[in-house]
């Protein structure tokens, strides 16, 4: 385990010490709009492969097609920004098997890279699974800033699945590249306060009963969405005939702050947070209704 500057960094660090110019980050869409720029930093490519539609479920069959002798990673994130979802211990134990196959074709591992800050924001009692048990050529990344909602605090960490083959030398490379990257290591100050903050988190409850609020504006403004089952964004659709671009910069009319889905990889929706107050996202739900009947016409 290496502690680094917020799961960012551990990323970073990460990508540094395993891509060779030109490798291929597999990455299921939507996705965290950052991922792409993080490969292109250490001279790799992100491919996106499309999660099923509305659902957000992993295209198993379209992940494994789109492996190729350059993949060197798959990179998932769940729950998801900015969708929520949690991916499924089956949907998981599924891509390891797909991983397994690919990596014996084309002679060298492929790792599953787990980003997690949200692992302790879940819903209704769901179960995040762990993917240590599930593939052994996987590493987690994660941070401390979504469950104790310290976002400034940076700091992160990379855990490299000790039933790995030779997992010591990928931790001896991901310390080397957080000190060559200039990260060297995460504030002195924020590991100071995580000591005394461990074992504590946010009250869930509380992003729990703005997802119910957003969820019933959303409804009977007419959107079709999704869900949440942890993180805390909703991933709806746009109305039809709409883009999302154009949908987004109509809700900004009605004082709505939104990201339009192609960013993230997947057109045709839009992000929204509900890290606000309650009668915040209630409060805006007569603009919500009337973008929705003008895009509808």
């Amino acid at each position: 385990l290496v502690i680094t500057c917020g799961a960012a960094g551990g990323i970073n660090a990460l990508f540094r010490a395993v891509l060779e110019p030109g490798d291929e980050v597999l990455c299921p869409a939507p996705y965290f709009v950052e991922y792409g720029f993080y490969a292109e930093n250490h001279r790799g490519v992100l491919k996106a492969v499309p999660s099923k539609p509305l659902t957000f479920e992993l295209d198993i069959k379209a992940l494994a097609a789109a492996i190729t002798e350059r993949t060197r990673c798959v990179l998932v994130n769940s729950p998801n920004n900015p969708t929520g979802r949690i991916y499924t211990l089956d949907e998981l134990a599924s891509l390891a098997d797909v991983l397994r196959q690919a990596s014996a074709r084309t002679g060298r591992p492929i790792l599953l890279i787990s980003d997690e800050p949200y692992r302790f924001l879940a819903y209704d009692g769901a179960d995040v699974p762990a993917i240590f048990p599930v593939y052994e050529h996987s590493v987690v990344v994660s941070s401390f800033s979504k469950n104790l909602a310290l976002a400034g605090e940076r700091v992160g960490y990379v855990a490299v699945n000790p039933a790995m083959p030779e997992a010591g030398k990928l931790v001896a490379g991901v310390i080397l590249t957080n000190r060559i990257l200039g990260f060297v290591n995460a504030p002195a100050v924020g590991q100071k306060l995580l000591a005394k903050a461990l074992g504590h988190e946010v009250d869930a409850s509380i992003y729990a009963g703005r997802r119910d609020a957003m969820a019933e504006v959303l409804r009977e403004a007419g959107f079709a969405f999704s869900m949440p089952q942890g993180a805390f964004y909703f991933f709806p659709r746009i109305p039809k005939g709409s883009d999302d671009a154009a949908f987004v910069n109509e809700l900004m009319q009605e004082q709505i702050l939104a990201v339009p889905g192609s960013g993230f990889g997947y057109p045709g929706y839009f992000r929204l947070a509900f890290c606000v107050d309650e009668s915040t996202i209630r409060g805006a739900g007569p603009g919500f209704a009337r973008a929705f009947a003008k895009a509808m016409g």
